[in-house]
Protein backbone atom coordinates (compact mmCIF):
# COMPACT_ATOMS: atom_id res chain seq x y z
CA UNK A 1 0.00 0.00 0.00
CA UNK A 2 1.04 3.09 -0.77
CA UNK A 3 2.86 5.30 2.13
CA UNK A 4 2.50 8.79 2.93
CA UNK A 5 4.09 11.79 0.80
CA UNK A 6 4.85 15.09 2.24
CA UNK A 7 2.59 18.06 1.93
CA UNK A 8 1.65 19.24 -1.90
CA UNK A 9 1.89 22.71 -3.06
CA UNK A 10 0.05 22.57 -6.15
CA UNK A 11 0.21 25.48 -8.27
CA UNK A 12 -2.64 28.24 -8.33
CA UNK A 13 -4.99 29.55 -10.95
CA UNK A 14 -6.20 32.87 -10.85
CA UNK A 15 -6.50 36.14 -12.99
CA UNK A 16 -5.69 38.03 -9.64
CA UNK A 17 -2.45 39.34 -8.98
CA UNK A 18 -1.61 37.14 -5.87
CA UNK A 19 1.48 35.40 -4.77
CA UNK A 20 1.25 31.27 -3.47
CA UNK A 21 2.55 32.47 0.17
CA UNK A 22 -0.17 34.73 0.35
CA UNK A 23 -2.60 32.24 0.10
CA UNK A 24 -4.24 30.74 3.17
CA UNK A 25 -4.25 26.55 3.07
CA UNK A 26 -6.88 24.77 5.47
CA UNK A 27 -5.70 22.30 7.89
CA UNK A 28 -7.91 19.32 8.02
CA UNK A 29 -9.36 20.49 11.52
CA UNK A 30 -9.99 23.82 9.93
CA UNK A 31 -11.98 22.20 7.21
CA UNK A 32 -14.04 20.36 9.50
CA UNK A 33 -14.63 22.48 11.74
CA UNK A 34 -15.64 24.90 9.07
CA UNK A 35 -18.17 22.25 7.61
CA UNK A 36 -19.42 21.63 11.30
CA UNK A 37 -20.15 25.17 11.65
CA UNK A 38 -22.52 25.32 8.57
CA UNK A 39 -19.89 27.24 6.60
CA UNK A 40 -20.24 24.87 4.30
CA UNK A 41 -23.92 23.84 4.01
CA UNK A 42 -25.38 23.12 1.17
CA UNK A 43 -22.26 23.68 -1.25
CA UNK A 44 -20.20 20.44 -3.39
CA UNK A 45 -17.04 21.20 -2.42
CA UNK A 46 -14.09 19.19 -1.62
CA UNK A 47 -10.37 20.27 -0.29
CA UNK A 48 -7.21 19.92 -2.28
CA UNK A 49 -3.84 20.93 -0.80
CA UNK A 50 -5.69 23.19 2.03
CA UNK A 51 -7.87 24.67 -0.76
CA UNK A 52 -11.71 24.40 -0.88
CA UNK A 53 -12.48 24.00 -4.72
CA UNK A 54 -15.52 23.83 -6.13
CA UNK A 55 -16.98 20.06 -7.36
CA UNK A 56 -17.77 19.72 -10.90
CA UNK A 57 -21.86 19.46 -11.59
CA UNK A 58 -22.63 15.96 -12.55
CA UNK A 59 -24.22 15.41 -16.29
CA UNK A 60 -26.68 12.31 -17.12
CA UNK A 61 -23.79 10.53 -18.35
CA UNK A 62 -21.36 10.90 -15.20
CA UNK A 63 -24.43 9.51 -13.14
CA UNK A 64 -25.23 6.85 -15.47
CA UNK A 65 -21.53 5.64 -15.58
CA UNK A 66 -21.21 5.85 -11.82
CA UNK A 67 -24.52 3.60 -11.48
CA UNK A 68 -23.29 1.19 -14.18
CA UNK A 69 -19.75 0.89 -12.52
CA UNK A 70 -21.52 0.52 -8.67
CA UNK A 71 -23.56 -2.13 -10.07
CA UNK A 72 -20.55 -4.04 -11.52
CA UNK A 73 -18.72 -3.84 -8.74
CA UNK A 74 -21.61 -4.77 -6.35
CA UNK A 75 -21.32 -8.37 -8.24
CA UNK A 76 -17.56 -8.64 -8.59
CA UNK A 77 -16.33 -7.39 -5.46
CA UNK A 78 -16.14 -10.07 -2.24
CA UNK A 79 -17.35 -7.93 0.05
CA UNK A 80 -15.81 -9.54 3.50
CA UNK A 81 -12.43 -8.51 1.89
CA UNK A 82 -13.12 -5.26 0.00
CA UNK A 83 -15.83 -1.91 1.27
CA UNK A 84 -16.85 0.44 -1.69
CA UNK A 85 -18.17 3.69 -0.99
CA UNK A 86 -19.66 6.54 -3.31
CA UNK A 87 -18.77 10.00 -2.88
CA UNK A 88 -17.34 9.17 0.60
CA UNK A 89 -14.04 11.50 1.41
CA UNK A 90 -10.56 10.23 2.15
CA UNK A 91 -8.98 11.82 4.28
CA UNK A 92 -4.88 12.26 3.70
CA UNK A 93 -2.40 15.22 5.60
CA UNK A 94 -3.77 18.39 3.59
CA UNK A 95 -6.24 16.72 1.18
CA UNK A 96 -9.95 15.68 1.31
CA UNK A 97 -11.32 14.42 -1.89
CA UNK A 98 -15.09 12.97 -2.55
CA UNK A 99 -14.16 10.52 -5.24
CA UNK A 100 -16.57 9.26 -6.91
CA UNK A 101 -15.78 5.98 -6.12
CA UNK A 102 -13.90 4.40 -3.69
CA UNK A 103 -12.69 0.39 -2.88
CA UNK A 104 -10.66 0.00 0.73
CA UNK A 105 -9.54 -3.32 2.51
CA UNK A 106 -12.25 -4.15 5.57
CA UNK A 107 -9.48 -3.42 7.12
CA UNK A 108 -8.08 0.19 5.96
CA UNK A 109 -6.84 2.59 8.64
CA UNK A 110 -9.33 5.36 9.18
CA UNK A 111 -8.04 9.07 9.81
CA UNK A 112 -8.23 10.34 13.20
CA UNK A 113 -11.98 11.72 14.10
CA UNK A 114 -12.97 11.70 10.73
CA UNK A 115 -13.32 7.67 9.93
CA UNK A 116 -12.60 8.40 6.36
CA UNK A 117 -10.30 5.78 5.38
CA UNK A 118 -6.78 7.32 4.55
CA UNK A 119 -5.59 5.25 1.84
CA UNK A 120 -7.21 3.04 -0.85
CA UNK A 121 -6.97 0.34 -3.08
CA UNK A 122 -8.82 1.82 -6.14
CA UNK A 123 -10.16 5.21 -7.05
CA UNK A 124 -12.36 6.00 -9.83
CA UNK A 125 -12.80 9.30 -11.35
CA UNK A 126 -15.66 9.52 -13.48
CA UNK A 127 -14.06 12.92 -15.90
CA UNK A 128 -16.58 14.89 -18.27
CA UNK A 129 -16.19 18.80 -16.94
CA UNK A 130 -13.29 17.68 -14.16
CA UNK A 131 -11.38 16.05 -16.82
CA UNK A 132 -8.83 18.69 -16.07
CA UNK A 133 -8.56 18.41 -12.42
CA UNK A 134 -9.14 14.67 -12.27
CA UNK A 135 -6.20 13.68 -14.75
CA UNK A 136 -3.67 17.15 -13.82
CA UNK A 137 -4.25 17.82 -10.15
CA UNK A 138 -5.85 14.56 -8.86
CA UNK A 139 -3.10 12.03 -9.66
CA UNK A 140 -0.66 14.05 -7.30
CA UNK A 141 -3.15 13.85 -4.64
CA UNK A 142 -3.90 10.32 -5.00
CA UNK A 143 -0.48 8.96 -5.52
CA UNK A 144 0.59 8.97 -1.92
CA UNK A 145 -2.24 6.94 -0.90
CA UNK A 146 -4.15 4.92 -3.25
CA UNK A 147 -2.39 2.02 -5.37
CA UNK A 148 -4.42 2.35 -8.44
CA UNK A 149 -6.38 5.07 -9.92
CA UNK A 150 -8.87 5.31 -13.21
CA UNK A 151 -10.29 8.21 -14.62
CA UNK A 152 -13.36 7.37 -16.87
CA UNK A 153 -13.16 9.77 -19.57
CA UNK A 154 -16.13 10.21 -20.96
CA UNK A 155 -14.89 12.98 -23.35
CA UNK A 156 -12.84 10.79 -25.32
CA UNK A 157 -14.46 6.90 -24.14
CA UNK A 158 -11.17 6.03 -22.39
CA UNK A 159 -10.24 4.66 -19.13
CA UNK A 160 -6.73 6.34 -18.31
CA UNK A 161 -5.50 3.87 -15.54
CA UNK A 162 -2.84 5.15 -12.77
CA UNK A 163 -0.76 2.37 -11.45
CA UNK A 164 2.80 1.75 -9.40
CA UNK A 165 2.20 5.04 -7.32
CA UNK A 166 5.94 6.04 -6.64
CA UNK A 167 6.10 9.38 -4.00
CA UNK A 168 3.96 12.40 -5.60
CA UNK A 169 3.39 10.13 -8.87
CA UNK A 170 2.21 6.99 -10.76
CA UNK A 171 4.98 5.25 -12.66
CA UNK A 172 2.57 3.74 -14.96
CA UNK A 173 -0.17 5.66 -17.03
CA UNK A 174 -1.96 3.73 -19.86
CA UNK A 175 -4.86 4.47 -21.65
CA UNK A 176 -7.90 1.68 -22.30
CA UNK A 177 -10.02 2.60 -25.25
CA UNK A 178 -14.05 1.90 -25.29
CA UNK A 179 -14.31 -1.96 -25.80
CA UNK A 180 -10.59 -2.70 -24.72
CA UNK A 181 -10.31 -5.47 -21.74
CA UNK A 182 -9.77 -3.72 -18.18
CA UNK A 183 -9.07 -5.34 -14.51
CA UNK A 184 -7.86 -3.67 -11.48
CA UNK A 185 -4.25 -5.43 -10.30
CA UNK A 186 -4.74 -3.73 -6.61
CA UNK A 187 -8.22 -6.05 -6.61
CA UNK A 188 -8.93 -9.62 -8.11
CA UNK A 189 -11.97 -9.07 -9.92
CA UNK A 190 -13.65 -9.56 -13.01
CA UNK A 191 -12.42 -7.93 -15.81
CA UNK A 192 -14.46 -4.58 -16.64
CA UNK A 193 -16.82 -4.74 -19.80
CA UNK A 194 -15.65 -1.12 -20.93
CA UNK A 195 -17.98 -1.30 -23.96
CA UNK A 196 -20.89 -1.77 -21.90
CA UNK A 197 -19.76 1.02 -19.45
CA UNK A 198 -19.43 3.77 -22.12
CA UNK A 199 -22.76 2.36 -24.01
CA UNK A 200 -24.50 3.15 -20.19
CA UNK A 201 -23.03 6.02 -20.12
CA UNK A 202 -24.87 7.44 -23.29
CA UNK A 203 -27.64 5.64 -23.12
CA UNK A 204 -27.25 3.61 -26.39
CA UNK A 205 -29.18 0.74 -27.32
CA UNK A 206 -32.05 1.96 -24.48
Amino acid sequence: MPTAGRALRLPIMSTMPVEPEEIHRLSIDDYHRLIESGGLEDARVELIDGLVVDMSPKSPQHEDAIAWLVRWLRIALDVEAFDMFVTRPLTFETSEPEPDITVVSRWSPRNGDSAHPSSALLVIEVAHSSRSRDLGTKPLVYAPHVAEYWVVDLDRRCVVVHRDPDGETYRSVTIVADGESLAPKSVTISEIDTAALFAAAFREGA
